[in-house]
């Protein structure tokens, strides 16, 4: 509570309103700021009580504290009956009603209000999860699971490169040496095993044989070949160059050879 509230509470006030009432009763003033005082504070204070009562008794009525206000009467009953035989034995009439504390009228309500949030908030909880349980529905399209099984080794296709590229410039007789390089693409996942094929460097009208092996799992490999010699005048050599794919699968790549002509 602020600096400011505690100076405005009811046993603060009397205590004011007592130290005031010690002045000399000849002083005008002070008995007019008196009677000011005890008209203000007690009409004040009496309104304040009056408000606290009727929203302790709105919250006291409800079904959720029925339990705990028959709890708390029967101490406030065993607390007034220590301050009656305190009363008694300090000369004060039995039957005057201590007035509760603000402080402690707030700290009930606030209290009461965090009880009420915390008993909302648990079945909330409750209810969210017996839903989530019972009435969860699967994934209308479950994702499928990846397949690890190998499959049979099959080539896809086969890309070609030739280096040089041109041999546009050169002299004819020019010795020279063109390399061929095949890329062959498989199947993924697969069991692995040979490719058998043929390559030729001069338009197919020669063919060689070779093969290359695939690891499991394997999905490209490259394999090179060349063609040396004299560059002819007749511009026979060299020649597009290509695979011809046998085994396990038959599969035929496109033509490639350096572009010009000798001089």
């Amino acid at each position: 509570m602020a600096e400011k509230d505690e100076f405005f509470l009811p046993e603060e006030v009397d205590r004011q309103i007592e130290s005031v009432s010690q002045f000399k009763e000849g002083d005008r003033r002070d008995a007019e700021a008196l009677a000011y005082l005890r008209n203000f504070y007690q009409a004040d204070a009496q309104q304040e009580q009056d408000t606290l009562d009727r929203i302790w008794n709105r919250i006291a009525g409800a079904p959720l504290f029925e339990q705990d206000t028959q709890e708390t009467e029967k101490e406030l009953t065993m607390q007034n009956s220590h301050i009656q035989y305190g009363a008694r034995a300090m000369g004060t009439s039995p039957g005057s009603r201590p007035l509760r504390s603000p402080l402690m009228q707030r700290l009930g309500l606030l209290a009461a209000a965090v009880f009420l949030v915390a008993l909302v908030g648990s079945m909330a909880i409750v209810f969210y999860a017996i839903r989530h349980n019972n009435g969860g529905a699967a994934s209308p399209n479950p994702t499928p699971p990846l397949s690890t099984a190998r499959v049979p080794l099959k080539v896809t296709s086969v890309s070609m490169s030739v280096t040089p590229g041109s041999i546009a410039g050169l002299s004819c007789g020019t010795n020279v040496t063109v390399t061929y390089t095949a890329l062959f693409h498989v199947v993924p996942n697969s069991v692995g095993g040979t490719v058998q094929f043929n390559y030729t460097v001069n338009n197919g009208r020669g063919q060689t044989p070779a093969s290359i092996t695939f690891n499991p799992g394997e999905t490209t490999k490259a394999y090179t070949f060349t063609w040396s010699g004299a560059l002819p005048a007749d511009h026979t050599y060299p020649g597009p160059g290509g695979i011809q794919v046998t085994s396990p699968n038959q599969l035929t790549s496109q033509l490639v050879g350096p572009t010009g002509m000798c001089s």
